[in-house]
Order: C-alpha cells, then structure tokens, then sequence
C-alpha cells in the first residue's frame, strides 16, 4: 500500500534533501502554493493528513527568513 507523505517548506532545497534523505521517488512529488502564512500552510499539511487514511507528515525545519512564502508537498512512499 502506497503511503503519503505530506509536510510544507519555504526553501526548495529542503524538499531536494527530505526526498534524497528518504530516498523517495521525485517524479511522486506534488506541490501546492504559496500559501499567505505559516499557519495556512500548517492547516493545509493537517487537513490532509486527516483525510487520508496511509499518510505521515514530515517535518522540515523552518527557515530564519520570514520574507519566504510557505509551500506544501507530497511524495508517495
């Protein structure tokens, strides 16, 4: 059974590091936004990861740039 992987980011990099770190297919990568906050962006990552059943949020740390727009992701594992 597929699960997804869900989490938000500011930095592209970031998701390129997760997806190796993993060892995650890229070619499964979906993203979403920008989004206007922080907080949007959380909701987002929690509503998702409500509604499907085989999902696990990753956690990315955030960046010290408050200036960077949050975005969303999901990867198949």
């Amino acid at each position: 059974m597929v699960k997804i992987i869900i989490g938000v980011f500011q930095k592209k990099e970031d998701v390129t590091r997760f997806h190796k770190y993993r060892m995650l297919d890229i070619t499964s990568l979906t993203k979403v936004g920008p989004f206007f906050s922080k907080n949007q962006a959380h909701s987002w990552m929690k509503e998702l990861h409500a509604q499907i059943e085989n999902s696990e949020v990753a956690y990315i740390p955030e960046s010290d740039d408050d200036t960077l727009k949050w975005y969303g992701f999901t990867f198949e594992e």
